[in-house]
């Protein structure tokens, strides 16, 4: 007895002849003295390749997607370390004040030697302070450093995951399968 059935593909939908028995329930081969006929061999043979093809493409699909997930780690784990040596250099410049937490500083670079300021560029009233000036960072409450220009980006989304979880109080379950 045969069944057809349409198998979806990476490639599109194939359709597949399976084997599914003899019209009495018996499988193919199953009596000792029973011989095979070349038909059912030939049947049986289709179907394994086509399983085979299906297990094949299934495990190249998901190796894919590892894969994918791989590439994104890879760049978060360079952006991490992108960022602690940035923070560290940071840290390292010379300040004359005890650093505040949700303060701006602005980075100069004066002769070679970097140092911070509480004051931007305009601030100073002096043109040759544009030309010294190197960036502004925001001290975190976790001693990180976020560049000026990403500091709007990420207020807002703290702003979104604070409004998520306003949103979900109480009703945050998470469940494991």
């Amino acid at each position: 007895m045969e069944k057809q059935l349409d198998v979806p593909l990476p490639t599109g939908t194939e359709h597949l002849v399976l084997v599914t028995g003899r019209p009495d329930g018996d499988s193919i081969g199953t009596r000792a003295n029973e011989r095979v006929s070349s038909d059912e061999l030939v049947a049986l043979a289709q179907q394994l390749k086509g399983a085979r093809e299906l297990v094949r493409g299934r495990a190249l699909d998901r190796m894919h997607d590892i894969a994918k997930q791989m590439e994104h780690l890879q760049e978060m784990a360079r952006k991490v370390l992108e960022d602690a040596n940035r923070d560290e250099h940071l840290h390292k410049i010379a300040c004359n004040m005890q650093k505040i937490v949700g303060k701006i500083y602005h980075v100069y670079d004066r002769e070679g030697t970097q140092y911070m300021s509480l004051l931007s560029p305009d601030e100073w009233g002096k043109p040759e302070k544009a030309d010294e000036y190197r960036g502004s960072y925001r001290l975190e409450a976790d001693r990180s450093w976020t560049p000026l220009e990403e500091v709007r980006e990420k207020e807002e989304k703290r702003a979104r995951f604070e409004k998520y979880l306003l949103a979900t109080e109480g009703n945050l379950k998470i469940t494991y399968n």
